[in-house]
């Protein structure tokens, strides 16, 4: 079921249902009278996911006729803010090369939404994204072309984000101040031009995010600019909208490639263009999928992790009408002629590829659980001096590298706990929020990890105070230990299954040699580490696909002596 509705509100309510020439006659009175400075407005959708108004603001310029299709633009806010953050804030973003001023100069429909707050637009926040999107283009004319994504800060990484996973549905991306880059689907910005925007002065961490993703797009040819503003911290890269709107407007989506590359790393993100990854060889490894039509008559596909993949043949590309041949590889797999209705679905048997026609099977972005990839018996959360969510979390992690020991923080926070019956793999991306980097692995004595956890044993009075000091206690998989945060610091550990002399291969998520989320006990910048190729999310959706059952219990690893 769609998890958005078109919300009760005025605009709506003047569309008549049975004449559509009439409606478009009124709105061109009605624009045409109201052009003279442009609108500033506020919606409402209604989501199914909760029975609630969700709002966004909108900025239609004053050269916008409703019988002209006009680009758009995401604006995407950072943490901690809402719709109306990039309109009103003009301490963080001056007016007069804001977004707003940028919209009505280059005439595009600006749209800004809430995102569910702090969500990193993931899980419920992406789903905000494409139900804003279905009802905005219910109220304007939007070109599909010309739809861009662009945002500040979490709205730097929630513009990469969206534009990766969804490389067939935006035309470009300009990712102002984002934290990371999510450097395992760099290829899908193939097609997809990015600009991303530094300040020279910003924090270290929000440059080493963008330079992973940065370097590895720049490696395989994508369309990548990068541009850092010399004497700009982290607010200085979002003071001129102006620059990064007419810079969007160079581009226009490739809708109907002729070859791309598509990599895959959930079940929820699995179609573009032309193909779709139907189901992976491996869960917990990244799928790729190579498709290029070499003629009209003839398409031909290189997977990689791939069990099952479907494709249908856009008439933009082959010749539907003529019979259509498919190899994979190297590999005859298919002759025959397919029609726009139908998809074929190759499947990987022990003796090479089948080929089987079906209706082509279609779903709606805002439909929000479409994913169900496990069963929890009882709800999992972050709660508690030992976490039963963490528990499962590290467990993952650790089975995820081959690690002996996987230590996690619940220091920055901000996920949702895993709900009990049906576990989808939008609740796995939720909560993991709100860091999603690459698995790292450092060689560590049973003395380092032992100082490490002491570290982060808050005395008595910081807990007192509450917030982040509460909450810094490390989560593990593969040891335990005991503490009195009565003692003093350096002798808080009072017992632990480590050795002191022992060499551990420990697991640790990639925020933590990044911006030291953990405190390593005056080992930040030091650690010497090895980046994994496993992403933190997708070692989750391993975990929960092979073992389809979640489980997880308070056991002991992480006791408090009163």
């Amino acid at each position: 079921m769609p998890s958005c509705d078109r919300a009760r509100d005025g605009l709506l309510k003047l569309r008549p249902r049975k004449s559509r020439l009439l409606w478009w006659a009124i709105s061109l009175i009605t624009w045409s009278a109201a052009a003279q400075t442009g609108q500033d407005l506020r919606f409402t959708y209604r989501s199914e996911i909760d029975n609630t108004d969700q709002p966004y603001r909108v900025y239609v310029p004053s050269s916008y006729r409703p019988d002209q299709p006009i680009a758009m633009v995401f604006a995407l806010h950072q943490t901690g803010d809402n719709e109306n953050s990039l309109f009103e804030d003009e301490k963080h973003y001056p007016a007069k090369l804001g977004v707003r001023s940028a919209a009505e100069k280059y005439g595009v429909l600006l749209v800004s939404p809430n995102a569910r707050g702090t969500t990193e637009y993931r899980g419920i926040g992406e789903n905000d994204i494409f139900c804003v999107l279905a009802d905005v283009k219910k109220r304007f004319r939007v070109d599909e072309n010309r739809i861009y994504l662009t945002g500040h800060s979490m709205g730097g990484t929630g513009s990469a984000y969206l534009a990766l996973h969804h490389p067939d549905l935006f035309a470009a991306a300009a990712p102002l101040a984002a934290a990371y880059s999510f450097p395992w689907l760099a290829a899908n910005a193939g097609h997809v031009p990015f600009l991303w925007v530094g300040g020279e002065l910003d924090a270290e961490y929000y440059r080493q995010g963008v330079a992973l993703g940065l370097f590895r797009m720049k490696s395989l040819g994508c369309p990548v600019e990068f541009l850092e503003l010399a004497g700009q911290e982290h607010y200085g890269t979002a003071k001129d909208f102006h620059r990064v709107f007419e810079w969007l407007l160079r581009h226009r989506r490739v809708a109907h490639p002729t070859a791309f590359t598509f990599e895959v790393d959930s079940p929820r993100h699995a179609r573009a263009y032309w193909l779709a990854v139907e189901a992976m060889e491996q869960p917990g490894k990244i799928a790729t999928v190579k498709g290029r039509a070499e003629s009209r008559q003839l398409a031909r596909l290189e997977l990689e992790n791939v069990r099952e993949v479907a494709f249908w043949p856009d008439p933009a590309v082959f010749d539907v009408a003529r019979p259509l041949r498919v190899k994979i590889k190297d590999e005859p797999v298919f002759t025959g002629v397919v029609s726009p209705a139908q998809e074929i679905v190759f499947n990987r048997a022990a003796a090479g590829w089948t080929a089987q026609l079906r209706s082509r099977r279609e779903y709606a972005l805002t439909t929000y659980r479409r994913n169900p990839v496990a069963f929890a018996p009882e709800a999992l959360d972050m709660e508690g001096t030992e976490s039963r969510l963490a528990n499962w979390i590290t467990d993952a992690m650790r089975l995820a590298t081959g690690g002996d020991i996987a230590l996690y923080s619940r220091r920055s926070y901000r996920g949702l706990p895993l709900p009990a019956g049906t576990v989808d793999m939008v609740d796995l991306i939720q909560c993991s929020r709100p860091f999603d980097q690459m698995l790292v692995t450092a060689q560590l004595s049973g003395r380092d990890i032992i100082e490490i956890l002491d570290a982060n044993v808050q005395d008595p009075a910081a807990v007192a105070k509450g917030g982040i000091a509460s909450n810094l206690l490390v989560q593990m998989s593969g040891g335990q230990y005991r503490f009195d945060r009565r003692l003093p610091p350096g002798r808080r550990i009072v017992s632990s299954s480590f050795q002191p002399e022992r060499i551990y291969t420990v697991v640790l998520e990639g925020q933590v040699v990044q911006r030291e989320t953990m405190r390593l006990a005056g080992r930040f910048r030091k650690l010497d580490h090895r980046v994994t190729n496993i992403p933190f999310t997708v070692a989750l959706q391993g975990h929960a696909a092979r073992s389809r059952e979640l489980r997880a219990v308070r056991e002991g690893r992480v006791e408090e002596v009163k």
